[in-house]
Formats: C-alpha cells, structure tokens, sequence
C-alpha cells in the first residue's frame, strides 16, 4: 500500500494540505455525487462501461466524506472491483471500516496515506506548526482518530518541550 499511495501522491499531489482529493479523483478519472445512501459514508461504483463514481452523503460531516473519497481511490488504486461492481463504503462513527474484508482494510490504509502525507505530518510535528491532536486534524482536515492511527502506523509521538525534558512531572500537571 506505500508505495501505492506514494505513487499516487508523487503523480497528482499539489503538495497542498489538506491534500486536494477533488484534484486526485480528477486526476484518476473518478467522478464525485452526492446521494442518499442510507447511513454509509460513501459508494463506489465502476459501470459495465469503465466509468468510475464515488457517491457521498451529504449529510456526513466533511471530514467523514473527505475520508470516503480517500477510501474509494484506494479501492481504485488497489483494482479491488471490476466493471459492473460497486462497494459500499460504511464507516462508524469511530472511523472503523469492517476490516475483516481485506480489501476493506486495504483500502483504509490506503486512505490514511494519502489523507496525510508522511513527511508532512512529521514536519508539522517536529516544527510544532500544529501544537494538539486538533489542530493537526483541522490541519489535514481529518478526524482526530486517524492522526492517532497514522501517528501509531509511523510510530511517531507527540514532542516534548524543553520543560517537558528537564522536568518529565510536567507531563502529567494539569
């Protein structure tokens, strides 16, 4: 899945944060609409003819669209469905996909990749341009739970100030 998401980053990426999936989808010739879909995030769908949808609904917050959409190219990327074939993306509140279905948690990686750039995160990181979980979410325009899990993906944590390090009880005052 990196280097699948690297790849599609490399090729349509802007370098533009959030990252720009209207611009990517464009690129990977996927139209976006929206629907009713009953309580799903999103629908992929390819016809019989080749050509490739993803339906959100509107009534999802942005962020949760933003990550259907991610969702979707990596079900493109990854040529997990064939002309004819549609899936149906749902995502709980908590942001788990059934990822019993290892194209659903195919996908899902996929999207947390493309969703937020490596480098990217660890710069806002390090440079300490995004200070709470927050504001790095508002940074990507993500839920706060997939920086938790992009973060513990890469292994990264949160950095210390220098009071932190000379005085680690500061870590626990409130």
């Amino acid at each position: 899945m990196t280097l699948l998401a690297e790849g599609v980053l490399k090729a349509h990426w802007d370098q533009s944060v959030p990252v720009n999936l209207a611009r990517i989808a464009r690129a990977m010739q996927l139209v976006v609409a929206f629907a009713d879909l009953d309580g799903c995030c999103a629908q992929l769908e390819i016809s019989a003819q080749r050509r490739q949808r993803v339906l959100l609904d509107r009534r999802h917050p942005r962020e949760l669209q933003r990550y259907g959409v991610a969702h979707a190219l990596g079900h493109l990327a990854l040529h997990h469905l064939r002309p004819g074939m549609q899936h149906r993306i749902c995502v709980s509140q908590s942001y788990h996909v059934d990822v019993e279905q290892r194209i659903d948690s195919e996908a899902n990686d996929f999207a947390l990749r493309l969703l937020i750039p490596e480098p990217v995160l660890r710069f806002s990181l390090e440079s300490g341009q995004a200070r709470t979980l927050d504001e790095v979410a508002h940074l990507f325009e993500v839920a706060p739970i997939l920086i938790k899990q992009r973060m513990a993906d890469l292994d990264l944590h949160w950095p210390q100030t220098l009071a932190q390090q000379l005085r680690p009880e500061v870590l626990w005052e409130e």
